[in-house]
């Protein structure tokens, strides 16, 4: 049977010749182009109201982000309503991780070859696992750093004011003076830290320091230092 491809890219180039493609492809029934999840969301709709062909996805890595809200748990969503196809263009091995812990089977990058990309688009269709050349090498080489991987996905997943007391650790500062800094107690930053050890699974401050360094958090705040504003995180403590 044949299939409705939607390409939900951010780069519209790209997606005009991944159109190109699809023109040639007998088993594909058309296309169109949007660019965010709202579109596909409203798009989906129509297509069902309509009763028309089965419906291929093929997404932008960029907008099914692990970090961004709810965005992999609506491609979990989406996942058993349509077939999917991922363009990575991502250098964060912890997301190509993600996708593939969800369920996400088929990813290419962006520089792959037209026989490839069409390869990917097939089995796609016929709910298969594919990986082209460069993503499966990538897959391989992560296999090996599972643990790391794991404890960066950790990391990420700490609430924002956790985060920030994390950075102040890696700059040698007291729980007393985070404690100030945020407008809580001592026992509260603490507890904080006790907590913090038990999900990433560490013994010590060291092991904390660690998990910030690896995760490459603490590179993110030199980095951009604006989005870990005190101001965000006081008197936001779960505890």
């Amino acid at each position: 049977m044949q299939s409705q491809v939607i390409i939900c890219d951010q780069q519209n180039v790209y997606a005009m010749g991944c159109g190109l493609l699809i023109k040639d492809n007998p088993m594909l029934m058309g296309y169109h182009i949007i660019n965010s999840l709202q579109e596909l969301n409203e798009l989906m709709e129509q297509e069902e109201s309509q009763k028309a062909w089965p419906l291929l996805l093929v997404v932008d890595s960029a907008l099914c982000y692990y970090g961004q809200i709810d965005g992999m748990a609506k491609m979990s969503a989406l996942r058993k309503k349509i077939s999917i196809m991922v363009i990575y263009n991502d250098q964060d091995d912890t997301h190509l991780y993600q996708l593939i812990d969800n369920g996400i089977s088929v990813i290419i990058s962006r520089n792959v070859t037209q026989q490839e990309w069409s390869k990917a688009l097939e089995m796609a269709r016929l709910n298969k696992i594919y990986f082209c050349s460069i993503i499966a090498e990538k897959v391989f080489a992560m296999v090996n750093h599972t643990e790391k991987i794991k404890l960066t996905e950790k990391v990420h997943q700490l609430h924002t004011y956790d985060k920030y007391i994390l950075l102040r650790i890696c700059e040698e500062a007291s729980s007393k003076q985070i404690a100030y800094e945020v407008g809580h107690s001592k026992r509260t930053i603490e507890g904080h830290r006790t907590k913090m050890m038990q999900k990433l699974e560490v013994k010590n401050l060291a092991g904390l320091v660690k998990a910030a360094f690896v995760s490459k958090l603490y590179d993110h705040y030199l980095v951009n230092p604006g989005l870990y504003d005190i101001t965000s995180f006081a008197k936001t403590s779960s505890l």
